[in-house]
């Protein structure tokens, strides 16, 4: 299952785009450009992402959690402290989050 309905109010038919056809690319473990790859991370945890690894629209979300990377990621202001991330690879993330101290693939 690439996407599910959690809302009474979504349409019956999942809203397909760009970005719902390239999610389901991932889930699919089908390889990914770099500007594919950047694009997920963006979406996810970019400036209007939801610092969540589901990306959700119109009543219906996309889990990406078993399908992408688990990294943790330390920042400078908070040493020592791990948040965990998913985004297709280390790259991708590095771009949309800032003040990052290290990062480990978990």
């Amino acid at each position: 299952m690439h996407a599910y309905k959690f809302s009474k109010m979504a349409r019956s038919e999942k809203p397909v785009t760009e970005l719902t056809l390239l999610l389901e690319k991932a889930q699919e473990k089908k390889t990914l450009t770099r500007e594919e790859k950047d694009k997920i991370s963006e979406v996810l945890y970019g400036i209007f992402g939801s610092y969540s690894s589901t990306y959700k629209l119109g009543g219906w979300a996309w889990p990406m959690a078993n399908f992408l990377k688990r990294i943790l990621v330390s920042f400078t202001y908070d040493p020592g402290h791990f948040s965990t991330y998913y985004a297709p690879d280390k790259t991708s993330l590095r771009k949309v989050l800032s003040s990052v101290s290290e990062m480990i693939e978990a």
